[in-house]
């Protein structure tokens, strides 16, 4: 970024270049007016119509509701290879699906940038997270490290898809199947990889976790699916996750059960069939927007993507953005990062930091046992990441624009302030 010349640029009245003193942070005008983003889950009118279904209904909570049942047929006419099993969250999906498999060994091998909602369960079932680094193109698990370490006492490999990426690792599945360990894959994010994504073929996996909840593509408040080809995990849903009815409708208390009431949310299950009508528009809309973003900003110095924005099979769910802090000027570490965070928030784009620490450290069964150190290409993700969340359709080509022009805007003004936020630092 260094080499913009801002010698000849003109000053404000108080000495500020003119190019930092517009930045709305130092009171500027915004460059995204107030009012202009529509924020996900982009409530309609025919939401209220599918909520208004389930209380005429006069039931709210049975599993073996009409509406759950057309919900699960019909995301799994979608999909078009899964059975589909609706639960009560993403991470009540991942635990079934660890629970059916711990015989198989005592580890579950998972990526260090992950959510703590989805390695709770390994504890949760038992058994111990093993942690390997990620990727820096990508932020999946890096499967050359995960596959020297698939040792006879690994039950499951969980990778993880975070943002919408869909992590192939083709290696890493075809090693896991040699040896005999399940592969579970959390796709709570990415709800693109349910569908053929290798090659016109679809992702080689035991069991996908999927999440519906209000800030995943279905927005339907808590909800999740278990979606597989074997028809014993989906008896195993059942048997674990019902306490005192079936999915017939029979009110029997299971010797089997592990009581863990996972029923799945009718109200939530009837918003989330109304949206799997409309997912492909949604997905074309995400992945345009996030496409005509990119074109507009990819020139900028110091930005990268965490994934490709023009890859047809993304989900696409927030568009996640790295910064190289050496090319523009700035310390390293997450300073650089959080300082254009602010201003680019500031210009009214909805940029946020999700996670901030190996998710080791978030959950107190494994605090203290993993070192950082330990998982470099995770923590520089971790101090350069930022995302803009607002992607998803009404939001549309000319909302783009705008965050393109804002992202300009701070761009410009960078030089101006870079040896200031360094002599800070």
């Amino acid at each position: 970024m260094n080499n913009h010349d801002s010698s000849n640029r003109p000053k404000s009245a108080k000495g500020v270049p003119h190019n930092v003193a517009s930045l709305a942070l130092f009171g500027g005008t915004p460059t995204v007016p107030r009012g202009t983003i529509t924020a996900w889950p982009a409530a309609t009118k025919e939401h209220l119509d599918a909520l208004a279904e389930v209380v005429a209904s006069g039931r709210y909570h049975r599993v073996n509701h009409y509406i759950v049942g057309n919900l699960e047929e019909r995301f799994a006419r979608w999909t078009g290879n899964w059975a589909v099993r609706a639960v009560g969250s993403g991470t009540a999906a991942i635990h079934i699906a660890i629970d059916y498999y711990k015989d198989r060994g005592s580890r579950v091998l998972t990526s260090a940038l992950n959510w703590p909602g989805a390695v709770g369960p390994i504890s949760s079932c038992g058994l111990e997270p093993t942690f390997v680094d990620v990727e820096l193109n990508g932020a999946g698990i890096e499967p050359y490290a995960a596959s020297k370490m698939l040792e006879p006492d690994v039950a499951a490999v969980l990778t993880t898809h975070l943002f919408g990426n869909n992590i192939l690792v083709p290696n890493l599945r075809v090693s896991a199947r040699e040896k005999g360990v399940a592969l579970i894959d959390d796709v709570c994010q990415s709800i693109a990889a349910t569908n053929p994504i290798v090659d016109g073929d679809y992702i080689d996996s035991d069991v996908l976790a999927l999440s519906g909840n209000g800030a995943k593509h279905l927005g339907a408040g808590e909800l999740g699916f278990v979606l597989t080809k074997d028809t014993s995990v989906i008896e195993h849903v059942d048997r674990v996750s019902l306490t005192s009815s079936s999915r017939d409708g029979a009110r029997i208390f299971s010797p089997d059960s592990l009581g863990h009431n996972y029923r799945p949310n009718v109200f939530s299950a009837a918003v989330a069939h109304y949206r799997v009508k409309h997912l492909d528009q949604q997905l074309q809309g995400r992945r345009t927007n996030a496409a005509t973003l990119w074109q507009g900003i990819r020139h900028l110095p110091g930005l990268l993507p965490l994934f490709d924005p023009c890859d047809k099979h993304n989900s696409v769910l927030s568009f996640p953005l790295r910064i190289v802090p050496e090319e523009l000027g700035l310390p390293p570490g997450s300073a650089g990062r959080d300082l254009i965070l602010k201003l680019l928030h500031a210009e009214g784009v909805p940029v946020c930091v999700w996670l901030t620490k190996p998710v080791f450290e978030y959950l107190p069964g494994t605090r203290g046992k993993w070192s950082k150190g330990d998982f470099p290409n995770t923590m520089l993700l971790l101090d350069t990441m930022l995302y803009v969340s607002e992607i998803a359709p009404p939001n549309d080509v000319d909302v783009m624009k705008l965050y393109i022009n804002a992202f300009h805007k701070v761009w410009e003004a960078l030089p101006n302030l870079s040896s200031q936020t360094t002599r800070e630092c």
